[in-house]
């Protein structure tokens, strides 16, 4: 199933897995979770230790912590990366079994900062020169039991890239990163997007 919160694609695997905890948080705490997370990603401000004193409250330990400040950055940032509204947020967080009242809780406080948060991603766009030399591979790894005990994550694989770009200033600058497949999918479904909306102008 595929969802605008994820780039129209389907969910991560890891945030299917881990978003479970977001059903054990009372609304009123969803709403304070996420206003943390969204003042650390907008204003700068380390909430982290708010987040975490308030639901080792409600019985969280530290991985529940980590894994429920993951999955609610995953859905904010990304709402704000795809322009996602938030009745539509409210309905895919719904439809993927998180209850009624946290789902308003956590899109209405969205809503709240969704263009400030854009207008830090605006600020973040990378700008760069000529592609000069592209170079990628693809290779595998190997998941620890402590990290992934279950099952492997989609055949280990990811690509290796190598890009170098020249400047304008004759200036050349190396960009190396690694990609996983579900990130590859989002990244070309983005790609699909901005044609359309180029090709509209």
């Amino acid at each position: 199933m595929r969802f605008l919160f994820c780039g129209d694609s389907n969910c991560p695997e890891w945030f299917l897995a881990e978003s479970a905890l977001l059903t054990k948080i009372a609304s009123v705490k969803m709403k304070l979770v996420t206003q943390y997370i969204l003042q650390n990603l907008v204003e700068g401000q380390d909430t982290t230790a708010k987040i975490f004193k308030m639901l080792e409250g409600s019985g969280f330990n530290q991985q529940e912590i980590n894994s429920t400040i993951a999955c609610v950055s995953f859905i904010v940032e990304n709402s704000a990366k795809y322009d996602v509204s938030e009745q539509v947020l409210i309905k895919e967080l719904i439809d993927l079994g998180l209850p009624k009242e946290n789902c308003e809780q956590l899109s209405k406080t969205f809503k709240q900062y969704k263009d400030k948060l854009q207008q830090v991603y605006e600020g973040q766009i990378i700008r760069v020169g000529k592609t000069i030399e592209f170079h990628y591979g693809i290779s595998k790894f190997i998941v620890s039991e402590s990290v992934a005990p279950q099952k492997q994550i989609d055949g280990n694989r990811f690509i290796d890239t190598n890009i170098t770009f020249q400047h304008d200033n004759g200036k050349q600058e190396c960009c190396q990163f690694v990609l996983f497949p579900e990130q590859l999918e989002d990244m070309l479904n983005s790609f699909k997007k901005a044609q359309k909306l180029m090709m509209q102008l």
